[in-house]
């Protein structure tokens, strides 16, 4: 599929998490707090479309003050039958986030996409809540 149509961007503010929650995921319900107190912030929060469709997502959590983003703990992938490029959406996705978001710019993509070690879910079981 040409990937020449995909946008990968950091949402624009609270008025695009409806977008970015298009994904399922237990911890969508706590995005406009942590937005609201600062413990995300947009432009930690990046999607990839093709045109209106959410195919990916990442975000970055931090405390509240901090100026840089402590944990990668939101990367999603749409790996329905209309997406066969997945993968390389997701890959495509996580480069361009963790160079715009990291100070110290994206990492090796073979460290970056070990499913095993960062937790990449393609609608997997979904993580316990923070409060629970």
């Amino acid at each position: 599929m040409n990937q020449n149509d995909l946008t990968i961007r950091p949402i624009s503010g609270p008025e695009e998490l409806d977008l970015f929650s298009q994904l399922p995921y237990v911890l969508n319900e706590e995005l406009a707090d942590d937005l609201a107190v600062g413990r995300r912030r947009p432009e930690w929060m990046w999607v990839a479309l093709r045109d209106d469709r959410l195919l990916a997502r990442a975000a970055w959590w931090s405390r509240v003050g901090s100026d840089t983003p402590l944990i990668l703990d939101v990367l999603d992938i749409d790996d329905s039958a209309s997406n066969p490029d997945h993968s390389d959406t997701g890959v495509r996705l996580l480069h361009t986030a963790m160079a715009a978001t990291l100070s110290n710019g994206p990492v090796p993509l073979s460290t970056a996409v070990s499913s095993r070690r960062t937790g990449v879910r393609t609608h997997g079981p979904e993580k316990p809540s923070r409060n629970a």
